[in-house]
């Protein structure tokens, strides 16, 4: 994961899905937190940083120090934060293998809110059931608001593409007839191309959901008291009304 995180066979999906190197990775860090114990005694020897021998130029910069080099403790802290880094990282680079923009950021809105998400829910620090602490609690509470605000950009990306399909709204040279036209055209593409996406988690759906909505509707609203056209053509081309708009964006990553 460190050295080469794509290969032939871990290339991502043209599916917006959460990789399986984020579930292998993490199912594997919330394995070891079973033997903290164990593996804190054993990296003590083995000195801060060991495990970044080699590690790729392009990579050099996620790497964190021990608070505390002489504690077992702090060295296997420093290695969780450096394996959650390198997955961020990860996540990153499979963005950039989306054929879509729109794929892109779902893409890492998915794998980066299942990254906050798998951190958030391992946080027991305070909880009187715990016995002991979690990976979130490991990692610690800056890198999981860092994550968070890497879902936060790549949502106004997110929001960016569908604000793409209005981009005739504005245009002098076309009549209303044809903008109405031409934005028919990119939003059912835009829902289209939805379809084969793969989004299981059901506040990651319901906050892209949200954003396509957001994004679309108060200014087709917008649109359409602007230019009360009542021609035939226009008549013609008014497919949807915003309430039509709003149901296809919420089934549109239905199965």
């Amino acid at each position: 994961l460190l050295h080469n995180p794509f290969r032939e066979d871990t290339m991502p999906k043209q599916n917006g899905g959460v990789h399986e190197l984020a579930f292998n990775t993490l199912t594997f860090l919330l394995y070891l937190i079973g033997y903290k114990d164990l593996l804190t005694n054993i990296f003590l020897p083995l000195g801060d940083g060991h495990w970044n021998q080699g590690l790729p130029q392009e990579m050099s910069n996620i790497a964190h120090h021990a608070s505390d080099p002489n504690d077992g403790l702090s060295i296997f802290q420093h290695y969780l934060r450096d394996v959650v880094d390198a997955l961020s990282h990860m996540i990153d680079q499979g963005g950039k293998q989306m054929k879509r923009p729109t794929l892109q950021f779902i893409f890492l809105v998915n794998n980066h809110s299942y990254l906050a998400r798998t951190l958030r829910d391992t946080m027991y620090a305070g909880d009187e059931d715990s016995q002991s602490l979690g990976l979130g609690d490991l990692v610690g509470g800056s890198v999981v608001m860092r994550i968070e605000g890497l879902i936060d950009r790549s949502r106004k990306g997110y929001v960016a593409t569908w604000k793409a399909i209005m981009s005739s709204f504005p245009a002098a040279s076309l009549n209303p007839a044809e903008k109405l036209s031409m934005f028919n055209q990119g939003f059912d593409d835009m829902v289209r191309s939805h379809k084969a996406y793969e989004v299981f988690d059901n506040d990651v759906r319901a906050m892209l959901v949200s954003d396509a909505a957001d994004a679309i509707i108060p200014d087709y609203e917008t649109f359409l008291r602007q230019n009360p056209d009542k021609s035939p053509e226009f008549a013609r081309a008014m497919k949807y009304t915003p309430r039509d708009i709003h149901r296809k964006i919420s089934s549109m990553l239905d199965d």
